[in-house]
């Protein structure tokens, strides 16, 4: 029997008390014979193994991988810190060049700001011949107002979008009204209403550059400066004060006061009537005042509907459904005007003379089924003979599904706010004697009413929109929409 090392080691007890068994104590002994390591430790009762023989324990696999894990995640959390730190210092770092960036915008809108405040004294300076250093100004402000914004962080974004007229100037209206003045008081037409809206505008601008300047103070005001935010909302106030005396007064010659918005229920009151349809299913949105002042859009379901003016009542753009395309016969000509007739008499009432001039079929309207098909027309306002005459040819436009009929759009004239007081037109001509040049009816941006005027049949006369009045035989103005 041959016996290893540890068992004959753990039998040393056994053996000494003899109580092994006559073969295990022979195995035993003939271990001991050829095994010193052994028979010293029978005789001395103590293990003396060589070094090279003993095994040191072996760190268990697990341990090892927690050691590597654990540095790996000190590595980590280092180049996190790191990281961060670089981020930070990046975000910051931008964070101050964009206020920086913001300051200078501060300082470039306020200096714009305060060469308006003193610009308006041109209208009334008969030595100043031209407001194109007005209209350089009104540019600047424009710029200037773009680069603020730019810099604006998202703070002030946010507020920003949540004003009415997200800090939104129509410069073009701006520059109109300067001319208007200037017209109206080298023309020596000055009026009460002139001088008010004179006044006012002036008053916002003035206004506006001390809010401008506290906004100043506080962006140059050292280390703080760069914590502060924008009062956004309170510089919108000018915007919404300007931007409502500039329509009200290109637009019909009044101040904003006097120029009140139908209610709601009113318009909608409006579209049905002339629509035919149930109020109840009628949905209003107003559109923001920076793309369209006092307008409202309407649906009336499946993603059809339009717009309509909220001063005037009138319904300014229309799409309806006129059914599903098919091979149907088309009706007639006489047909066609007949319907485009009934559905201008809904639009304007009858008091309205419109001649109705035929566009023949799908005039500007396209689609990529052949069986579309609409007839077009124009409606031309006309008080007794006298057309109305509408730069960059914008007309009243009908289109009629010339297979039903039915109406499918409609876009009323933009220049014009209505023609509703277009019979009040003073028809009454001086004695003067004007050839080559024909009378027609504008709507006048001087006087927010429509005038007789002699136009000269010339493209270029035409392109600068130069017209005498028929009455007095001053230069007129025809209104055109900034939008």
């Amino acid at each position: 029997m041959m016996l290893k090392h540890d068992v004959v080691q753990d039998l040393y007890p056994l053996y000494v008390e003899n109580d092994l068994s006559p073969s295990v104590k022979k195995a035993v002994d003939e271990h001991l014979t050829e095994c010193k390591t052994c028979k010293n430790f029978y005789e001395t009762g103590e293990k003396s193994f060589p070094i090279s023989e003993i095994e040191e324990p072996a760190a268990p696999q697990s341990l090892d991988e927690k050691i590597v894990l654990s540095m790996k995640l000190n590595r980590v959390r280092i180049i996190s810190v790191v990281l961060a730190a670089i981020i930070f210092t990046m975000v910051f770092t931008d964070y101050i060049n964009e206020r920086e960036q913001l300051f200078m915008a501060v300082d470039e809108y306020y200096a714009s700001i305060d060469h308006f405040t003193g610009a308006f004294e041109m209208i009334k300076n008969k030595e100043q011949i031209t407001l194109d250093p007005f209209q350089q100004l009104s540019h600047e402000f424009f710029e200037t107002n773009a680069k603020l914004e730019e810099h604006m962080n998202y703070i002030e974004q946010k507020s920003k979008n949540s004003t009415e007229f997200s800090l939104s100037l129509d410069t073009q209206r701006l520059n109109s009204m300067a001319e208007v003045m200037k017209i109206r008081y080298e023309q020596g037409r000055w009026s009460e209403t002139d001088e008010e809206a004179f006044n006012a505008i002036k008053e916002n601008f003035s206004e506006h550059h001390e809010i401008v300047g506290e906004q100043y103070s506080k962006t140059h005001h050292g280390y703080s400066s760069y914590l502060h935010i924008l009062d956004v909302k309170k510089m919108d106030k000018f915007y919404q004060k300007v931007n409502t005396l500039t329509y009200s007064y290109t637009r019909f010659h009044k101040m904003p006061d006097q120029v009140k918005p139908m209610a709601e229920s009113a318009l909608k009151s409006r579209i049905a009537n002339v629509l035919d349809l149930d109020p109840k299913d009628i949905k209003l949105k107003k559109e923001s005042p920076v793309n369209d002042m006092y307008v409202y859009h309407f649906d009336i379901g499946n993603g059809y509907g339009g717009a309509i003016d909220a001063i005037t009542g009138q319904i300014t753009r229309y799409f309806g459904n006129t059914g599903r395309l098919t091979d149907e016969p088309i009706i007639d000509q006489k047909e066609a005007e007949t319907k485009a007739n009934f559905y201008l008499e809904r639009f304007y009432g009858k008091d309205i003379n419109l001649e109705l001039v035929s566009l023949g079929f799908n005039f500007n309207s396209f689609a990529d089924d052949p069986r579309y098909k609409v007839y077009s027309f124009k409606a031309v306002p006309r008080v007794k003979g006298y057309t109305l005459y509408t730069p960059l040819e914008t007309e009243t436009i009908l289109h009629l599904n010339a297979r039903n009929g039915e109406l499918e759009s409609f876009d009323h004239n933009r220049h014009v706010p209505s023609f509703e007081t277009m019979d009040q037109v003073d028809l009454a001509v001086s004695s003067a004697n004007i050839e080559d040049q024909q009378k027609v009816v504008i709507y006048s941006a001087l006087t927010g009413n429509f005038e007789l005027v002699y136009m000269k049949p010339d493209l270029k006369y035409f392109q600068e929109d130069k017209f005498i009045s028929a009455q007095t035989g001053l230069e007129e103005k025809i209104y055109i929409d900034s939008f």
